[in-house]
């Protein structure tokens, strides 16, 4: 009989564990979950790929001090690594997050700058916590010609597999790429959540309440903090649906939630109620609770997710490729994110990744990116920049 110890999802659950509580201790305001186990020599390279695939090397090592573990050499090389990497892509994000800004402002396009560097400041009081690669701006539909416009004079092209049906009027997002090597790449949005999950009602009401953030001489219109964390809700449901790395979305919306008190918490509610994204935000609460112990009394009570997920939840979010995970059937996630109380959300979500999934398949069958200038340097675009 083979020792349970030795089994490898053990070893995966208590790998994770080791990681998400330490990340948990790298942010001051967070209620800590219970004590990690305890880590063998042989563990380090497990917990250093883990914390590198979600992005949160640098909060583990952080975290792992303020624990007052010994580090090994392998893992401070690594962080080091990890720390010049994240300063070279942010340090070119903010460059990039300027120059656009200023020609954006300068036409007096109204437009907010979310996720990113711009984000990690405000939930952590610094730039450089994990790297980004590229730079999101949301706009209202209406302007997304004059915005092309604008970014094609600023250097940069879209490319034709960026502006198929499905990119344009499904996802609502489209990557522009620079002709320069020292810009990062622009992801336009007109919408802010992919197909399938409940989307917010009024993507306007996010553009009519910019929150400044002065860039050297430029005041950058950002997301507000109380839509910031409905983002990251949102993206957090979305990266579960689609079993992307969710971890990081999970710890900005811990990080951020945290610092609001009882009066801007009800403006949360009040916000998500009316965005019809109340589900996404309580599905993400129950997942704060059980992960990281938060607790948001002023909520009604999380939605149940151990039917969901049993105790894969934390190998989903932080290891989701892990094969021994049971992940739920993709519509009952997607149906405990619909809230029954809405008539017709269910419906209207099927109906929207049923449109979704044929623009898909009918955007593979169109021949592929027509020949660019050779000259040009094409960056793959991210999924889940952060």
């Amino acid at each position: 009989m083979t020792d349970v110890l030795l089994d490898p999802s053990r070893k995966a659950r208590k790998i994770v564990d080791i990681v998400r509580c330490h990340v948990a201790l790298s942010v001051p305001q967070m209620i800590v979950s219970p004590p990690s186990p305890a880590i063998d020599a042989d563990d380090w390279a497990d917990i250093i790929m883990v914390g590198k695939s979600c992005k949160l090397l640098l909060h583990l090592g952080a975290g792992l001090r303020a624990a007052g573990q010994d580090i090994p050499d392998a893992f401070s090389r690594e962080e080091d690594r990890f720390r010049k990497l994240t300063l070279a892509m942010n340090g070119v994000n903010i460059a990039t997050i300027t120059n656009i800004s200023k020609a954006l402002i300068h036409d007096d396009l109204r437009f907010i700058v979310f996720k990113g560097p711009l984000a990690q400041r405000r939930i952590y009081g610094g730039y450089f916590h994990r790297p980004s690669s590229d730079v999101d701006i949301l706009i209202d539909r209406g302007d997304l010609r004059r915005c092309t416009a604008l970014l094609q004079e600023a250097g940069y092209f879209l490319p034709a597999e960026c502006d198929r049906i499905w990119w344009r009027a499904f996802l609502g997002e489209q990557h522009f790429f620079s002709r320069s090597p020292n810009q990062a790449t622009v992801d336009v949005h007109h919408r802010l959540q992919q197909p399938g999950c409940p989307h917010p009602m009024d993507v306007g009401a996010f553009l009519r309440e910019p929150a400044d953030q002065e860039l050297g001489q430029v005041k950058i219109p950002c997301i507000s903090p109380i839509h910031e964390i409905l983002l990251a809700s949102l993206s957090f449901v979305k990266s579960l649906t689609q079993h992307c790395h969710a971890a990081a979305y999970l710890l900005d919306f811990c990080a951020a939630i945290a610092g609001l008190d009882h009066a801007a918490l009800a403006i949360l509610h009040q916000r998500a109620t009316e965005q019809n994204i109340e589900h996404s935000l309580r599905i993400t609460l129950a997942c704060a609770e059980s992960m990281f112990g938060l607790e948001v009394p002023e909520f009604a009570e999380p939605l149940p997710i151990s039917d969901l997920f049993g105790a894969d939840l934390s190998l989903a979010v932080f290891t989701p490729d892990d094969p021994s995970i049971a992940w739920p059937r993709l519509r009952h996630l997607l149906w405990r994110l619909c809230d029954d109380r809405r008539a017709g959300q269910k419906l209207g979500t099927y109906m929207w990744v049923g449109g979704s999934f044929l623009a898909s398949k009918a955007a593979r069958k169109i021949p592929g990116w027509p020949k660019e200038d050779p000259t040009i340097i094409h960056v793959a675009p991210v999924a889940a920049s952060g």
